[in-house]
């Protein structure tokens, strides 16, 4: 059978070639003969040279020089160059029998005006009516634009149609046994880099071959034997081949090589995604992966590449990133002596550096660098500059039994209005006190949900319930009154006296469950970022007013991720002149 060049063993054949792996090798592993290979590369050939592609450039797109292009460019010189065959008709007399036909004279006379006979004229005509048809001219039409009887119309249409479904039916044919013949090539790639076997492992192989569905020849031509030799295999141990079956376990975590081979031939041979999962058994997001991964920039896939690649990828222990990146760890180390914390340096790293990934780091990797035993790349001297200041992970406590005093007339954090929980809306507050040394000092901290805005009061002589009403009454005097909407506080002592608080400022007071500080999460967190700059165990009536206010001004200044790492100083500003401005 004439095997053309856009064949799939045509295709196999040529990029091979073009990979480099030499004319044989490449023939053996599509099972074709040299002749047939040396064939292909001349048309590849001519092809090329007819693009206006020099013969150096012909050459380099093909992957193969050889004295024999001398001969092809010499054939391609002396050629007709028209395309017909040597022994069609010339051009001219068709074109005579056209103008005559066209002109109106019948077939018969179009026909010995021009020189041909009665049959060939009715080739012609059966010719360009094909070809009407398959422009999407119906068949009528065109009978009628060529003068065709409706009985001759009808014959040829159904020829056509006939033509037509055996070119459908062969054209299936080739590309299921393309795809089946996929294995088969990428065994014989794999065999060609395997060392020759002895007489016991060839025979198990071919025996695994033949099992598979591979027939004797294709066995024979992967392993390098004769087909004789199979036979040879066959009736010395006097079994039958079984009948072809898919290996039915499932696949191993990562891809192999064989199975990287199979996706770039099927690559190459037009299936689809889904198709080459299908084939492979995986799916389909596997295969998109591989190759989003192990493109080169040109777009190719390349197997053995992308199975080297593969595995230096998994090969571990990895290098720390930020061991292996000096100059992300320096971007860390400069943004944790600020006492920024990793969530705040992840995130500014993805605002700042949008399309570098080398400059991308999980908040998580620094806190295992920092807090882990044996983690890599951060010196233990920044724990300091965490919240907690801990030098190793501590799992959370146990909540405490007993409590002391308690706060009368209280209504419950489920009693406050459904919008708070929205975030949707300012003015609702959240706060707390930070206590310093045996309690004997104190700081006010309140907190704003929308904005995350926060606020700090120093309160160094006493922190009873008449000294935080003071310092409450204070704050919120400097509000307008869309600002002061609610007040969310923990049950403690401090706010015996809220009832007189609500009704000086205007702010409804809520209390939340005892032991549950995730009901006022914003504040905790703001306590937290408090205690980088006034640390439990300290004296905090030594800071002055001007202190307080400038840590206050840092931290409603530094991003913020529920902000989108925008900052709350921006956001609570906004917010502030919504109501002046409507």
């Amino acid at each position: 059978m004439y095997l053309r060049a856009d064949s799939a063993a045509g295709v196999r054949f040529l990029s091979s070639v073009r990979e480099g792996r030499g004319l044989k090798p490449s023939a053996r592993a599509a099972g074709v003969g040299k002749e047939t290979g040396y064939r292909w590369l001349r048309e590849a050939f001519l092809v090329l040279r007819s693009q206006g592609i020099g013969v150096d450039g012909a050459q380099a797109r093909l992957g193969y020089r050889s004295a024999l292009v001398q001969g092809w460019e010499c054939d391609r010189l002396v050629s007709r160059g028209d395309g017909r065959h040597h022994l069609a008709v010339p051009i001219g007399v068709e074109e005579l029998f056209w103008d005559r036909f066209l002109a109106g004279d019948s077939v018969q006379t179009a026909g010995r005006a021009a020189g041909v006979g009665r049959s060939t004229a009715y080739r012609w005509l059966q010719r360009r009516f094909v070809a009407l048809c398959e422009e999407g001219t119906p068949a009528r039409v065109a009978a009628r634009q060529l003068r065709v009887a409706p009985a001759r119309r009808a014959a040829w249409e159904t020829n056509r149609r006939r033509a037509d479904e055996r070119t459908r039916q062969r054209r299936v044919s080739a590309e299921t046994r393309a795809v089946r013949d996929s294995v088969r090539h990428a065994e014989s790639l794999m065999q060609a880099r395997a060392p020759r076997s002895d007489v016991a492992v060839r025979d198990t192989r071919y025996w695994q071959l033949m099992r598979s569905g591979t027939t004797n020849t294709a066995a024979c031509k992967i392993l390098g034997v004769n087909r004789r030799t199979g036979g040879r295999i066959r009736a010395r141990h006097r079994q039958q081949t079984a009948p072809p079956v898919r290996p039915q376990s499932p696949p191993g975590r990562y891809l192999s090589l064989r199975e990287r081979l199979q996706i770039a031939d099927l690559l190459r041979l037009g299936l689809s995604m889904r198709q080459i999962a299908t084939e492979l058994g995986r799916s389909p997001s596997t295969v998109k992966r591989e190759l989003d991964r192990h493109r080169d920039e040109q777009g190719r896939y390349l197997p053995q590449s992308a199975d080297h690649t593969a595995r230096l990828q998994r090969r571990r222990p990895r290098t720390h990133k930020l061991l292996a990146n000096e100059r992300l760890r320096l971007v860390v180390q400069r943004k944790l002596n600020r006492c920024w914390s990793p969530d705040e340096i992840s995130g500014w790293l993805r605002q700042t550096h949008p399309d570098d990934l080398s400059m991308r780091l999980c908040p998580e990797t620094i806190y295992r660098a920092l807090l882990v035993p044996g983690g890599q790349g951060l010196h233990k001297r920044y724990c300091r500059k965490l919240r907690t200041g801990r030098r190793i992970r501590k799992s959370r406590w146990l909540t405490r039994s007993g409590h002391g005093s308690t706060v009368r007339n209280m209504t419950m954090i489920d009693q406050r209005p459904a919008e708070v929980e929205t975030k949707q809306q300012a003015g609702h507050w959240e706060g707390d006190l930070i206590v310093g040394v045996g309690c004997a000092s104190a700081m006010m901290t309140l907190r704003e949900r929308k904005t995350q805005y926060g606020i700090i009061v120093n309160l160094p002589d006493d922190h009873t319930a008449a000294t935080v009403n003071a310092a409450a009454v204070a704050v919120f005097a400097t509000m307008p009154a869309h600002m002061k909407r609610t007040l969310t506080w923990d049950q403690g002592v401090e706010m015996a006296r809220h009832r007189e608080l609500a009704d000086a400022t205007g702010v409804k007071i809520f209390f939340a469950e005892r032991s549950s500080p995730w009901q006022r999460g914003a504040n905790e967190n703001f306590n937290g970022l408090a205690r980088q700059y006034f640390p439990k165990g300290t004296d905090l009536s030594v800071h002055s007013a001007v202190h307080v206010a400038t840590v206050v001004h840092e931290l409603n200044t530094r991003r913020r991720k529920g902000l989108g790492y925008r900052t709350p100083h921006t956001h609570f500003r906004t917010e502030t002149r919504a109501a002046s401005l409507a």
